[in-house]
């Protein structure tokens, strides 16, 4: 793991938008690795979708989305 992970840990899912290659993919990830309390990012091309395993007490699914949706990938938290 890229970062401590710590005992209180939440997996989000967000669907997101604009993937269109491999490069878009890298982008991604290391976007949502670089948020602070972010421990791994999983982002899948085929799928359209990012999985997130954080520490709840400093990142949101809405903080992930917002830092997507600003470096032009529109994202939404999907719920299982």
């Amino acid at each position: 793991m890229p970062k401590d992970l710590m005992n209180d840990t939440v997996t989000y899912m967000l669907a997101v938008r604009g993937l269109c290659c491999g490069r878009a993919e890298s982008a991604v990830r290391r976007i949502l690795e670089d948020l602070p309390g972010v421990y791994r990012a999983h982002v899948s091309l085929a799928a359209g979708r990012a999985v997130v395993d954080a520490d709840p007490a400093a990142v949101n699914a809405t903080l992930l989305a917002a830092a997507l949706a600003a470096a032009g990938y529109p994202a939404r938290l999907e719920v299982l």
